[in-house]
């Protein structure tokens, strides 16, 4: 194979599998991972924190440390490290939410379509509250949904 010939993007369960999540399953439909999609992309949609990538590992380092800090905070991740999660890839919004688990921090760099730029929504497994990552064009943003009951 060519080094020059386009490659594809990965598949969102090859980009779970590749972070280190054991995938319990799937949640919902593709319409309800399609709804979570549009409301963070929302013009008026604005990051709870925006982190300029210009120091490299460090901003991904600060990233991850923010994220991580909000999922707990938020109860994003349940006590047994599971909770809901769509990644920007191949097909997304043709798929429902993934259930997932992580054995402890998460490393969030490579939940995206590009290693180093994360794109993805976490949810908690009731769906009250959503956290979103995206990769902007010279800042890591965090959007933050509360879904009331």
């Amino acid at each position: 194979m060519s080094d020059d010939l386009p490659r594809s993007a990965p598949k969102p369960i090859e980009l779970i599998d590749r972070a280190g999540l054991t995938r319990l399953g799937e949640f919902g439909t593709p319409e309800d991972v399609q709804s979570a999609w549009k409301a963070f992309s929302s013009v008026s949609t604005a990051p709870l924190e925006r982190i300029s990538d210009a120091l490299e590992e460090v901003s991904l380092s600060t990233l991850e440390q923010a994220w991580n800090a909000l999922a707990a905070e938020l109860g994003v991740i349940s006590s047994t490290g599971d909770f809901l999660l769509t990644v920007s890839g191949e097909g997304t919004f043709g798929l429902p939410w993934f259930h997932v688990r992580t054995a402890g921090r998460l490393a969030i760099r490579d939940l995206g379509m590009y290693p180093g730029e994360p794109e993805f929504i976490a949810s908690s497994l009731d769906r009250s509250a959503s956290i979103a990552v995206s990769t902007e064009e010279s800042d890591y943003w965090i959007l933050v949904a509360r879904n009331e009951a």
